[in-house]
């Protein structure tokens, strides 16, 4: 009865343990240090910054937290909302135009949402990520495969950085003309980022 008794409180000890030692872990989006769509046209290139965004980032299942400790499995979820009105160029009439184009009136945001993390490697301290995420950008839906780098910071946090091509259409956005179809905006866009997340 005795041994039946300390097997079971062991047992419990365990399962709290392991409990306790494996539960979420939330980041949040707290420093862009660049965050940016660049563009092309016939005439010259374009670019536009995005100022503000809101970011979550959940990590499961990691009982003492490293960079190297995380596996595809580790990755709960990542959802990033990005305000339309909030990106920024050098030109009033660009930013015009791309508010207009991403129907911020409509659809004030873009969202991206991790739906698969595909792959992880470990080299020099840092973490090369691919994974599948959704995109939705003036009411339209369109999955993206990323390759994207992580580097854990001396404070805990986590920066990660890489360039995304995307094409206007994929968005049903027709690429901008202008002075009666003389200058044409390539459909091919870069988004360029470098973020942290911190606990």
């Amino acid at each position: 009865m005795l041994i039946r008794h300390y097997l079971i409180s062991l047992l419990a000890f365990l399962f709290v343990f392991s409990t306790a030692t494996a539960q979420d872990i939330t980041f949040n989006l707290s420093e862009i240090h660049e965050f940016k769509i660049d563009g092309d046209a016939n005439v010259r290139s374009w670019d536009a910054d995005i100022t503000e965004a809101e970011g979550s980032l959940v990590f499961t299942g990691v009982e003492n937290f490293s960079l190297d400790a995380l596996t595809e499995e580790s990755f709960k979820s990542l959802e990033m909302t990005i305000p339309v009105e909030e990106i920024d160029s050098d030109s009033r009439r660009l930013n015009r135009n791309l508010h207009s184009y991403l129907k911020a009136d409509d659809f004030p945001t873009i969202t991206f949402t991790l739906q698969q993390i595909n792959g992880i490697s470990h080299e020099n301290g840092k973490a090369q990520i691919t994974a599948n995420g959704l995109i939705n950008a003036a009411g339209v839906e369109n999955s993206v495969t990323m390759n994207v780098e992580a580097e854990m910071n001396n404070d805990g946090s986590i920066t990660f950085s890489g360039a995304q091509d995307l094409l206007m259409t994929d968005f049903d956005i027709d690429p901008p003309t202008a002075v009666m179809g003389t200058v044409r905006a390539d459909d091919e866009i870069q988004i360029i980022y470098r973020v942290t997340f911190t606990n």
